[in-house]
């Protein structure tokens, strides 16, 4: 399964789906440095990653890891 990154109040996914995490997290670090809001790493199965452990992940306090991914209600 692919990631997608999304951001914005109405989330769309940008740019191409992603095969593995680590280039996910990267264009999704790279959104939230430029100032974007609501940014997410979407998984395949509809679990996501955003908000403060996002942030935590891009600065490096947390490893990033499908542990992290939360199933949206």
């Amino acid at each position: 399964m692919a990631y997608f990154v999304t951001f914005g109040a109405m989330p769309v996914p940008i740019g191409n789906e992603h095969p593995d995490l680590s280039a996910a997290l990267e264009e999704a670090c790279r959104l939230i440095a430029g100032g974007q809001t609501n940014v997410a790493i979407q998984f395949g199965d509809g679990r996501s990653i955003s908000g403060d452990d996002l942030v935590a992940c891009c600065s490096g306090e947390k490893v990033i890891g499908d542990h992290l991914f939360k199933k949206s209600a």
